[in-house]
């Protein structure tokens, strides 16, 4: 099941990012066309670019936990015994996962409460609630991103430092 689940947030994931890195990109290239080549410019086109490179930062959290490549601090993995660096794992799965649950409820209340307002964005009169709706959505799949390390971590035998390396190090060729 995690699997499954899993590959569809990848995919979901791969899809979001090209369209917001796609649309940020074309309206960002309409936007210097206008400007320079006619002298006018887009009322709306800074913010989608900024609201699409919001939605990217988000997306990307969770992409950062599926591929491992948030910062780290490794002194402790380095010296740990692999069965401690097990439980290293899980307990920063752990409090990623405490995070996440704070990121998804703030995120989804901020989202509620803005929609009940009826708040508009500035130029392009939309809901802003829809700008905001991100942050809780990113934190549900930081929730499973971390669950599915805490299963990796659980089901798999802990692996020795210069294990590790060479893994690495085969990654690098």
């Amino acid at each position: 099941m995690f699997e499954a689940l899993n590959k569809l947030i990848d995919r979901l994931e791969k899809v979001a990012m090209v369209a917001f890195m796609s649309i940020a990109t074309i309206i960002t290239t309409f936007q210097v066309v206008y400007r320079y080549g006619f002298n006018s410019s887009l009322s709306w086109a800074e913010e989608v670019v900024i609201y699409s490179i919001v939605c990217m930062s988000f997306v990307g959290a969770s992409m950062g936990v599926r591929h491992g490549v948030h910062i780290s601090v490794d002194v402790l993995n380095a010296f740990a015994p692999p069965a401690v660096n097990r439980w290293l794992h899980i307990l920063t799965a752990v409090l990623g996962i405490a995070f996440a649950i704070a990121l998804a409820y703030l995120g989804f209340r901020l989202f509620f409460s803005t929609l009940d307002r009826g708040m508009l964005s500035p130029a392009m009169r939309m809901p802003m609630a829809w700008v905001y709706f991100p942050i809780g959505l990113s934190g549900v799949l930081l929730i499973i991103r971390y669950c599915w390390v805490i299963h990796e971590v659980w089901h798999k035998p802990p692996v020795t430092m210069a294990e590790e390396l060479a893994a690495e190090k085969d990654k690098l060729v």
